[in-house]
């Protein structure tokens, strides 16, 4: 899990957020994929982490930017969301993040 936390200069807000890469699609993530199903989404990213830990079924591949895609299905299947709901909720975090 990467946290990612954001404090303005001026001090004004603070954003935290945690971001789920390939390793929520292993099947010996169960613990994470908890921890997932229990986080609101307004606070989930989803990431790649290439060029390391891709996800299932590239697992042991060298990771890249394309592979997304099973991080989402798998966060989608997690949080009982359809794919599109998730990357529309999931951007929108990104925008908040870097361009509020």
């Amino acid at each position: 899990i990467k946290i990612i936390v954001v404090i303005s200069t001026s001090f004004d807000f603070v954003i935290s957020l945690i971001s789920a890469s390939g390793i929520i699609t292993f099947k010996n993530s169960l613990d994470l994929q908890d921890t997932f199903k229990s986080l609101p989404l307004e606070k989930v990213l989803i990431e790649t982490d290439s060029p390391f830990l891709a996800p299932v079924p590239n697992r042991g591949k060298k990771n890249e930017p394309s592979f997304i895609d099973f991080t989402a299905n798998k966060l989608a299947e997690i949080k009982n969301i359809s794919k599109s709901k998730l990357i529309e909720i999931t951007t929108d975090n990104f925008n908040k993040l870097f361009f509020n």
